[in-house]
């Protein structure tokens, strides 16, 4: 588990995992702790006191490659499950995905995120992840109660053969993000295969705030680029849509002023942008809404309620219209300027933005 100032989450994630109904001398927990500044260290070291198969290691680059691989290199267990400080994980989770990976011969498993947020921005940004027009892939798009198994290009977490992620070199550590899709591609490259199964819910707590959310997902499109310079059959259209957007639209604006045409591209693009985004929205709450009233009618609410598949997007208000909005122009401007300053940075040379993209964001 790679963290850093993870003081909020820190202390009920690791209780949930110490609570799995894998037996507890079969698995140790490895905390790769970015340095933090805050209580995250106290915290576990209190943990600590009262679990000894929890262990703290320092991961002093506080980069999420680094804290892995040395997290991996330090574990005494012959697979290696990953977990995030910032998540709530099942009872069962260990369990079910060593299970999965073992009886599909698979090189890597994992659940199904559920973006929650617990103040108005944190659920308008969790109800963002759902949007058909946000930018989450198929670990973020499962909201169906069902335990289909599906082959994926990338999971969240990943549970794997220690022996196998040396194989292929362990994590990249130029990647301050994106370092599951390059690893997931290694792997695949390499004939391997990556399973997703919808049964196993995995609670995600958003960023809080829209600027923390624009800075995620510039990073994310920031370090994309790498791994498309890496990888070059992993981009697709969808990679690209949200940078050529972002070009067209900084380019209008700034000939405006010069050009009529100009101005007119600009003002019909963006005022296309923004109703697409507020019509699709409210579409969005109105479909969840019409869902939960099915759900109680049916009598499965207490099944949703369950499975942890009521946050989102089944309890989405109307008030969270105008967040849902934002929360989409921050993902959407975030990716889209992070990736066209990465092929910025990939054709010109280190720039002085670059700090930015180089530490974490939480």
């Amino acid at each position: 588990m790679p963290v850093f100032n993870e003081e909020k989450f820190i202390q009920e994630c690791l209780l949930a995992v110490l609570e799995q109904d894998y037996p507890r001398d079969k698995f140790e927990i490895i905390v790769a702790d970015g340095m933090s500044s805050d209580r995250t260290r106290e915290i576990i070291g209190f943990i600590q006191d009262h679990y000894a198969n929890v262990r703290l290691i320092d991961n002093p680059e506080r980069i999420v490659p680094t804290g892995l691989n040395r997290a991996i290199e330090s574990a005494r267990g012959e697979i290696i499950v990953r977990l995030d400080g910032h998540c709530e994980y099942p009872k069962d989770y260990v369990r079910r995905v060593v299970e999965l990976r073992q009886q599909l011969g698979a090189d890597s498993v994992g659940g199904v995120l559920l973006p929650m947020g617990e103040t108005y921005v944190g659920k308008a940004v969790a109800a963002a992840y759902y949007s058909p027009v946000g930018l989450g892939g198929t670990a973020l798009k499962a909201s169906e109660v069902s335990e289909r198994v599906r082959e994926v290009d990338t999971v969240h977490g990943g549970c794997w053969q220690r022996e196998r992620l040396r194989a292929v070199g362990g994590f990249d550590t130029e990647m301050v993000r994106n370092q599951d899709d390059e690893l997931s591609f290694r792997l695949r490259k390499n004939r391997g295969k990556i399973f997703q199964t919808l049964g196993i819910p995995v609670k995600y707590h958003v960023r809080d705030s829209f600027k923390k959310l624009f800075q995620q997902f510039a990073q994310y499109g920031y370090w994309k680029v790498r791994v498309v310079r890496k990888h070059p059959h992993q981009a697709s259209v969808r990679h690209l849509a949200p940078a050529l957007f972002v070009l067209t639209i900084f380019t209008t604006a700034i000939l405006s002023p010069f050009l009529q045409v100009a101005a007119w591209s600009f003002a019909g693009l963006l005022g296309s942008y923004l109703g697409i985004l507020v019509v699709v929205s409210l579409m969005q709450i109105l479909r969840a809404k019409g869902r939960a009233r099915h759900s109680v009618r049916a009598g499965t609410w207490q099944g949703l309620e369950r499975r942890a598949r009521s946050d989102a997007p089944y309890r989405l208000e109307l008030k969270l219209w105008p967040g849902i909005v934002l929360a989409l122009i921050a993902i959407h401007f975030g990716y889209g300027i992070g990736f066209v300053l990465g092929c910025a940075r990939a054709a010109f040379g280190p720039l002085p933005s670059d700090r930015v993209f180089e530490c974490v964001t939480r």
